[in-house]
């Protein structure tokens, strides 16, 4: 029951603590420069992690399965790394032992870096490894009678000491199989990759597909419940591969401006020196992405201590936050999408910009408002709906465009 025990502890954080207004402002900062989940202190999660829904579907799809593979799929910058931390419960007081998450590293020698010990997995590892290699030692002392103690520890050690070769490498792949076939679940968080370029994912997921072969094939030879995987995947990227068609699939929704205001509550007990309209002008600038949300705080924060007048209201935060700063960040996010076509980056923004601030337009409105050609805007709309910026849907002869991120 221990996952279900991980999605009820999970969603059980909504709860508002009392007010306090000592928060040092050099917390924040501590707090807010921390942009990548990797290099906050591990008991982060339990501490002010907000788990989205999506967290807690794939938590409870969990405690049911059984060799089952779950796609925790969500735009760039979402927050999968952090979801995949709440899921393995490594932030908690007794961290799980029977969950392994780990960042999926490209090795085109990965069993000689397994042995080499440069792989981020190379202690577990070594442990496996060290015990297929004892078992070879006693199946051979059954064979061979009068062997003392000495004589296997001996032997053992000579093994564990060869040099990278054709036969170590086929110990070290069996040895890596059952380091995960001893495991309940294995997470593993996929790069970022370019969303213009699929390949480099392509074969990512084709090295994962042979790792989880691999394993099935070996439960076989082993009594027990074959391990879930958990694999996190841009959903830009989330089509057109056979390996997708096994995994069942939790969506990672952006998280709203009311949650993003929540996990600096759970962090700080009091939204001060915020009110809770500047926090949540904040949020909504973020666009459902944590760590944009923190790097505005940090600005906003900057901006208030050159005045120091009252608590950071909505005024200060535009002043910090200006309409360019955030016109810049999308752009910067939409240059994959449009390289060489900074016009298109423009009227993306604009367009972007437009949809958050009056919410679902229709799209002919939308190209009188933006003086955009018709032909122009669908080509346009069509480019940012396929990469899941805004969705469009039929209403009458109109087709009505929304933000993704207000959804």
């Amino acid at each position: 029951m221990a996952t279900l025990k991980l999605a009820s502890d999970l969603s059980s954080g909504s709860k508002k603590p009392g007010p306090d207004n000592s928060v040092p402002t050099s917390e924040i900062y501590s707090w807010a420069s921390r942009l990548a989940c990797e290099s906050r202190s591990p008991d982060w999660v339990d501490r002010w992690y907000v788990a989205p829904k999506g967290v807690l579907d794939a938590a409870r799809k969990l405690e049911t399965m059984d060799g089952g593979i779950v796609a925790l799929i969500g735009q760039q910058g979402v927050g999968k790394s952090s979801a995949l931390l709440a899921l393995s419960g490594r932030g908690a007081a007794w961290p799980d032992p029977d969950k392994i998450l780990f960042k999926w590293k490209r090795e085109p020698n990965l069993y000689a870096s397994l042995l080499r010990r440069t792989h981020p997995l190379s202690t577990l590892f070594h442990v496996h490894y060290a015990g297929l290699l004892s078992r070879m030692v006693q199946v051979r002392s059954l064979a061979v009678k009068g062997r003392s103690e000495w004589e296997e520890r001996e032997e053992l050690c000579s093994l564990l000491e060869q040099p990278v070769n054709a036969e170590t490498m086929l110990r070290a792949r069996d040895a890596w199989h059952e380091m995960f076939l001893a495991m309940r679940t294995i997470l593993i968080d996929t790069q970022d990759y370019s969303k213009t370029d699929r390949r480099m994912m392509a074969r990512d997921l084709g090295d994962i597909y042979w790792l989880w072969d691999g394993i099935c094939h070996r439960r076989a030879f082993h009594s027990g419940r074959m391990p879930n995987f958990v694999i996190a995947v841009q959903k830009e990227m989330f089509r057109d591969h056979f390996f997708f068609d096994k995994m069942e699939k939790v969506e990672l929704e952006p998280l709203k401006p009311e949650q993003m205001v929540e996990a600096y509550r759970k962090r700080f007990k009091a939204i001060e020196p915020f009110t809770e309209d500047a926090l949540l002008a904040l949020a909504r600038m973020s666009r459902g992405i944590f760590r944009r949300f923190l790097r505005y705080i940090t600005l906003t924060l900057q901006q208030w201590e050159t005045k120091k007048s009252g608590p950071i209201d909505t005024t200060i935060v535009k002043e910090a936050v200006t309409v360019e700063r955030l016109a810049g960040d999308m752009e910067l996010e939409l240059a994959e999408l449009f390289p060489k076509q900074s016009d298109l980056r423009l009227q993306a923004v604009r367009l972007l910009m437009r949809l958050e601030e009056s919410g679902p337009r229709k799209q002919t409105e939308l190209v009188e408002e933006l003086g955009i050609e018709d032909y122009a805007m669908s080509r346009l709309l069509t480019k940012l709906e396929l990469h899941h910026y805004i969705t469009r849907r039929r209403e009458g002869t109109d087709k009505i465009v929304n933000s993704s991120k207000t959804e």
